[in-house]
């Protein structure tokens, strides 16, 4: 049974005005720099494994204990934002962010390390909703452009993490790496005091993550991010180790991963506000649609080259649908509610790709890419076709001409 459907946002009807809400930019800022922070903790594993002697089974412990504290953190920190304490929850997550920097810095045994990385989990945990929050209820009729901007700050971050940590680590070493990036990340401090409170309505009854569950349309749009998810967890457990055996050099899979991510952030504002636009059920469901097709062809596609290229086509389609996943979200609750929905989406974005990591990669040991891109397709077809039926509005009409940015009907086109 669903619920009655959200209430629009303060400021969100067609005929009102520009809404002033608080500056976003520190809050692009600090999620740029923990991106990069955590890119800058993935490139370096290798390096750890080489020079602190760690196993394999080590390295895959320090990862899972930060998707676990993700995971925990959205759960509990995101509906403190709903609170009005989200400047605060950035300001700790900044904060964790550079103890968890100085850890990894100073560390020589492999505890050290899953803690760090533990640590920063839980930062990213607690900054990404608080961000998310006030970004969807700062400037509805923007909510679009400004959820890709946040994007393009993110993967951005993501982006340029690694070619810094390279670069730092050629010239110092890792623990130079994690000493610098955690000074980076504290001199971001001042820009997280200036950071403001939304004025939208709050979460007075305390209710969290009470109920959410229960809304229909919440839960389609879960569905949708799952398959989106499916897709993240299997590149990340399969297309390096391809490309590797098919000849790449690392430089090339350096330049490959800044390549193929550099279009998600160039073009995610812009398909925020082509979703906002056309329809964010719409837009997500085609452009996942999209992917879909398109990833069969990743395991057929022969060579590196041609394997890069179709990670960049792919990569396009991605930076023009990556905002509509979470502005289908943000549609199915009230604004009250907003962060504890993005804490308790990014809990489905964590344990779907997880698990979808785990099983494509027993899948492409035992059968090769393109069996393991087929059933990541295949996969993402069954979740993608659930959520655009649960997503569907319950009178299945278009959106009356009348009122084409009514928040309330609009992403559910």
């Amino acid at each position: 049974m669903s619920s009655p459907g959200p209430k629009p946002p303060a400021g969100g009807s067609a005929g009102s005005g520009p809404h002033r809400g608080p500056n976003l930019l520190p809050y692009f800022l600090i999620l740029f720099g923990c991106s990069a922070g955590l890119a800058s903790i993935i490139v370096l594993l290798a390096e750890l494994r080489d020079q602190l002697g760690f196993s394999e089974a080590g390295i895959g412990l320090a990862i899972a204990s930060g998707f676990g504290a993700a995971f925990v953190a959205s759960l509990v920190m995101a509906p403190h934002a709903d609170r009005g304490r989200a400047p605060l929850m950035l300001r700790s997550g900044l904060v964790l962010a550079v103890v968890a920097m100085v850890l990894l810095a100073i560390g020589d045994d492999l505890w050290h390390y899953v803690l760090g990385r533990a640590v920063f989990g839980f930062a990213l945990g607690t900054a990404g909703p608080a961000a998310r929050r006030t970004v969807i209820v700062a400037d509805p009729l923007n909510l679009g452009r400004n959820l890709g901007r946040l994007g393009a700050w993110d993967v951005g971050g993501f982006v340029a993490g690694p070619v810094i940590a390279a670069g730092l680590a050629a010239i110092g070493g890792f623990r130079f790496t994690f000493w610098a990036m955690a000074s980076a990340l504290a001199l971001l401090l001042p820009v997280a005091f200036r950071a403001q409170p939304d004025v939208a309505t709050q979460d007075e009854k305390r209710l969290g993550l009470r109920g959410l569950l229960r809304i229909r349309r919440l839960i389609g749009a879960f569905f949708v991010v799952a398959a989106y998810f499916v897709f993240i967890g299997a590149f990340e457990a399969v297309w390096v180790l391809e490309l590797d055996t098919r000849g790449a050099s690392r430089t090339v899979l350096g330049v490959a991963l800044t390549t193929g991510a550099l279009p998600i952030a160039l073009l995610s504002p812009i398909g925020g506000s082509l979703a906002q636009r056309y329809g964010a059920r719409r837009w997500a469901v085609g452009t996942l649609g999209i992917i879909m097709v398109m990833v069969i062809f990743w395991g057929i596609v022969p060579g590196i080259i041609g394997l890069i290229a179709l990670t960049v086509a792919t990569s396009v389609v991605e930076g023009l649908g990556f905002p509509s996943t979470p502005m289908l979200v943000s549609a199915a609750v009230a604004e009250d509610r907003q962060a504890s929905a993005q804490g308790l989406m990014v809990a489905v974005e964590v344990a779907t790709g997880a698990v979808a990591a785990l099983v494509t990669s027993a899948v492409y040991a035992a059968h090769g890419d393109t069996v393991a891109w087929t059933a990541t397709a295949v996969t993402m077809g069954l979740l993608l076709s659930i959520g655009a039926i649960l997503t569907r509005p319950d009178d299945r009409r278009p959106v009356r001409p009348g009122i084409p940015t009514d928040p309330t009907r609009r992403p559910f086109r």
